[in-house]
C-alpha cells in the first residue's frame, strides 16, 4: 500500500540523478564579463557557498575557508581585471523556474532551513545565520553570517536574567519579504546560529556581491535578475569557476539529509529530462518515468510531489522503493556513487542508530526519514561476500511513537542481518 515516505523519497531523486546525471556530473556556477555588465550564471548547484562545507576548506595561503572568503574570491578577481564601473550585474538564475517552495510545504515552517526554498543560484544554503547574545536590555543579534545590509530585522529579543526561557528565541519571516522578526530572551552567548530561510536567494546573492564590489571601490549601477526576453550570457569568465562534483551532492542529500540538495537533484533532473528550466512537477515526472521503465509495472506505486520528502503529496509503496533499490549495481560506477551516499550506523542521520544491534558482521547503508505521524528506513543490508538485501520500511501512524517504530524496524534490519549472515555460512 502507498504510504508517505518522508525523507525517504531522496532516494528515488538521488538515485534518479546518479544514474541521468553521471558521476562525473559537475555543477558550475560562473562570473563572467559581458559589455559593461557582470553576470552570474547560476547552475542550480545547492553547495555554492555552503558554510559547512568551506568550513572543511582551506584558501591558497593555508587559511580556513569562510563565507566571506568565499565572496572574496570573485571581487578580488574582478578589482584585479580592473574594472570599476558595472552598469548592470545580473545574476541568471534561469536553469530553474522561481517556484522556490513546493506549495504543500507548511506554511509556519518556511522561516526553518529544512524549508529552504529552492533557486538556481542557491548561496549559503538559502539561509542567513544569527548569533544572539546578551545586550543592555535587548539581546544583540550582530554579527549576521553572511554580513548584509540589505535585511530588515526587527529584534524584539530581550536579556532578562530573571526569566525562565533563558535561551529561547523564536523566528518568522513575513511571506514573499526578507522581514524578519526575532523574539524570545538570551542570557547566555548562543553558540549554535539560529538559522533563518531567506525569500529569493538569487537576488539576495546579487545584493550581497553588490555590497562587497561596491566596498573595493567598483561602482555597481543596476541590479536584477535575468529576464526571459534576455539572451543567453557570453564573456570572458571572471575569478574562479565554482564546481561542486555531484558525489558531494549526493552526500549532504542522503547522508546529512539537507532538503535543499535533494530538490536541487530534482530539478536539475527535470531540466536535463526536458531540455528546460527545472520545475517541481518536470523533475516528478522525469523521476516517475524513470522508476516505471526500470521496474515491472506490478510493483510501480509512486507519486513524487518534491524531490525531499517534505510534502505529505509524495506516497510510494515500500515495495516499490525496495525493487528501486535492489536495482542498483556495486559494479557500476553510478549505481555505486548513490549506494555509498548512504549512512551507515553511526554516521550522518544514522548517529544514534543500531547502537545495541548485533548485525553479524553484515554492514548498512540506509537513509532514514521522519514527519510527524512518519517514520521510514530504506536501504542495504550488506555481506563482505557481496550478498545484498534491499528493504523498505514505513510507518504512517500518528499513534506510534518515533521511538518505537525506529525500535521495531532495527529489529527487523537486525534479522535481515543474521539471515543473510547465515545464508552466507552456507
Amino acid at each position: 500500500r502507498p504510504r508517505v515516505p518522508a525523507s525517504n523519497m531522496k532516494l528515488f531523486t538521488s538515485g534518479a540523478a546518479a544514474r541521468l546525471l553521471g558521476s562525473d556530473f559537475r555543477y558550475r556556477t560562473r562570473l563572467v564579463a559581458c559589455d559593461d555588465d557582470l553576470v552570474v550564471l547560476g547552475s542550480g548547484d545547492p553547495a555554492f557557498g555552503d558554510s559547512v562545507l568551506l568550513e572543511k576548506m582551506t584558501d591558497a595561503r593555508g587559511h580556513s575557508m569562510n563565507i566571506e572568503a568565499f565572496l572574496d574570491l570573485w571581487t578580488n578577481a574582478v578589482a584585479e581585471a580592473g574594472i570599476r564601473d558595472i552598469d548592470e550585474l545580473i545574476v541568471d538564475d534561469r536553469v530553474f523556474d522561481r517556484e522556490y517552495t513546493h506549495p504543500s510545504w507548511p506554511e509556519e515552517q518556511l522561516v526553518r532551513r529544512y524549508c529552504a526554498g529552492v533557486a538556481g543560484l542557491n548561496f549559503h544554503r538559502n539561509i542567513i545565520r544569527f548569533y544572539p547574545r546578551p545586550g543592555t536590555r535587548n539581546a544583540d543579534v550582530n554579527p549576521v553570517s553572511p554580513a548584509t545590509r540589505t535585511l530588515d530585522v526587527v529584534n524584539r529579543i530581550k536579556s532578562d536574567r530573571s526569566n525562565p526561557e533563558s535561551s529561547l528565541v523564536r523566528v518568522s519571516r513575513r511571506d514573499g519579504t526578507n522581514e524578519i522578526t526575532l523574539s524570545g530572551n538570551v542570557t547566555v552567548p548562543m553558540r549554535v546560529p539560529v538559522e533563518v530561510t531567506v525569500h529569493d536567494a538569487p537576488g539576495f546573492f546579487a545584493s550581497l556581491l553588490e555590497e562587497r564590489l561596491e566596498s573595493r571601490g567598483i561602482d555597481v549601477e543596476t541590479v536584477r535578475l535575468a529576464h526571459d526576453s534576455d539572451p543567453g550570457f557570453q564573456g570572458p569568465t571572471i575569478g574562479p569557476v565554482i564546481a561542486t562534483p555531484i558525489e558531494r551532492v549526493l552526500e549532504r542529500c542522503n547522508h546529512d539529509s539537507y532538503n535543499l540538495y535533494a530538490e536541487a537533484l530534482l530539478k536539475t533532473v527535470g531540466s536535463r529530462a526536458d531540455g528546460t528550466q527545472g520545475t517541481f512537477d518536470n523533475g516528478g515526472r522525469a523521476i516517475e518515468k524513470m522508476v516505471g521503465d526500470r521496474l515491472p509495472s506490478h510493483v510501480v506505486d509512486l507519486e513524487v510531489a518534491d524531490g525531499s520528502g517534505m510534502s505529505r503529496e509524495n506516497s510510494v509503496a515500500p515495495l516499490t522503493l525496495a525493487h528501486w533499490l535492489a536495482g542498483f549495481d556495486p559494479s557500476s560506477s553510478d549505481d555505486r556513487l548513490f549506494i555509498e551516499s548512504l549512512p551507515m550506523p553511526g554516521e550522518g542521520t544514522l548517529e544514534n542508530r543500531f547502537g545495541n544491534r548485533s548485525l553479524g558482521g553484515a554492514t548498512v547503508h540506509a537513509k532514514s526519514g521522519f514527519l510527524n505521524g512518519v517514520c521510514s528506513l530504506s536501504g542495504y543490508v550488506m555481506t563482505a561476500d557481496g550478498r545484498r538485501l534491499a528493504f523498505s520500511i514505513i510507518v504512517n501512524d500518528g499513534k506510534t511513537p518515533a521511538r518505537r517504530a525506529k525500535q521495531m524496524q532495527e529489529h527487523i534490519v537486525e534479522q535481515l542481518a543474521h539471515s543473510l549472515a547465515s545464508i552466507a555460512r552456507g
